[in-house]
């Protein structure tokens, strides 16, 4: 693997179109749009999530501003409105540098406040729980490279969605990926609740899914190859992909611990056990704050 870091402090090629010229037939365009995301304190790191690449666009469809999506507590170390301490002030991800050579990428290193300390990233000040920031990337950093990004236009593909319906994530488990190509892992589950419904009133819905450490920030799509239900009820065939959302967490029941009788003075340990259940931000959400809606602007810690 050939993986060159660029830090940044401050000719544009952009793909949205499920298939470019000169990319192995083999390789999903959307395994294209995300990278592992580190977050570092100076030359130590931190976390790992997931992120993944989103296109603002020009009235005519011309991409225009390019955002590294991922969570919040991803950037942070800790969930929004917590106000802890930041667990670090910048971060590392990679960018394809040919499609035709998945070994060939660009390391960047960017740094997520500026000279005022302020944070460079837009969140939703509409909705100051949401775990989702939007971190502008520049220019500089995806130079000569046909980058492949989502837009809203993948927000609205053409797929009945329920519950029970497919839920697929794009991340990196516990750093496990294929690391000479920079590749993803699929994992796919299923919406767990009503999607046209706000979840606690909250711009979230639900995915029954196998996720891990490491996943945060994940894209959630729905895929479809072959027979499917689209939006208006009628069964189609073809290939449809629609982005859903960010995945961001995982919901755990605590109950009370059994005390050892044997010591008077021990205390019940809790007990967290995992739903197997994911919060995914709906894209909706992205692409407002994408188009400078929603409140959404850099927000203080």
């Amino acid at each position: 693997m050939r993986l060159r870091w660029a830090p940044l402090v401050a000719a544009l090629a952009l793909v949205m179109s499920p298939v470019a010229s000169g990319q192995p037939a083999s390789v999903d365009p959307a395994s294209l749009m995300t990278s592992p995301v580190v977050l570092m304190n100076g030359a130590r790191e931190v976390s790992q999530g997931t992120g993944f690449f989103f296109a603002s666009t020009l009235p005519d469809g011309t991409p225009d501003t390019v955002f590294l999506v991922t969570n919040y507590h991803v950037v942070t170390g800790h969930a929004p409105g917590t106000n802890a301490t930041r667990g670090g002030d910048r971060i590392r991800f990679s960018l394809h540098e040919d499609p035709e050579d998945l070994s060939k990428n660009r390391g960047i290193e960017l740094r997520l406040y500026d000279e005022q300390d302020l944070p460079i990233w837009v969140a939703s000040n509409d909705v100051p729980a949401a775990d989702v920031v939007l971190v502008p990337l520049p220019r500089a950093s995806y130079a000569g490279i046909r980058l492949f990004v989502f837009t809203e236009a993948h927000t609205r593909g053409d797929i009945r969605l329920r519950p029970t319906s497919g839920a697929t994530l794009l991340g990196y488990p516990y750093g496990f990926y294929d690391t000479l190509h920079r590749l993803p892992v699929w994992k796919t589950g299923h919406i767990a609740s009503e999607p046209s419904v706000d979840f606690e009133g909250r711009p979230v819905f639900l995915v029954d899914v196998s996720a891990f450490p490491g996943m945060s920030g994940s894209p959630v799509l729905a895929v479809a190859n072959g027979i499917y239900e689209s939006e208006d009820g009628v069964m189609r065939s073809g290939r449809v992909l629609k982005l859903l959302g960010i995945f961001s967490s995982m919901p755990v029941a605590r109950q009370a611990g059994r005390v050892d009788a044997s010591d008077p003075a021990a205390r019940p340990a809790p007990i967290e056990t995992s739903l197997q259940l994911g919060y995914v931000w709906k894209a909706a959400l992205i692409a407002d704050l994408a188009r400078g809606g929603g409140g959404g602007r850099t927000r203080s810690e």
